[in-house]
């Protein structure tokens, strides 16, 4: 009977074992395919906002681009602040000894 008993918890214990190593791979193997759910969303996340900053810096610079352009400055220096356009007339050189 002590025989029968042991040979009974050795493959109790074999089957324990087995099913904890099976249990572990396929935490293992879940745990991994989540980690790479989660690094493929936030990796898409920084694309969106990586393109949606790479937008944002066109527009600034075709903004730029406007604010700078001679029209805008010839318009705002005649309009708003009162200067007069200059002629070849009025250019003079003026030489210093």
């Amino acid at each position: 009977m002590n025989e029968g008993n042991t040979d009974i918890l050795n493959r109790m214990l074999k089957l324990i074992l087995f099913f904890v190593i099976v249990f572990s791979l396929i935490f293992c193997v879940t745990f991994q395919n989540v980690k790479m759910y989660l690094l493929h969303r936030e990796l898409d996340e920084l694309s969106k906002k990586r393109s949606s900053l790479q937008k944002s810096l066109y527009l600034k610079g075709v903004e730029l681009s406007a604010l700078q352009s001679r029209d805008r400055i010839r318009r705002i220096a005649l309009g708003e602040l009162g200067m007069v356009p200059v002629s070849y007339k009025d250019i003079r050189l003026i030489v210093y000894e």
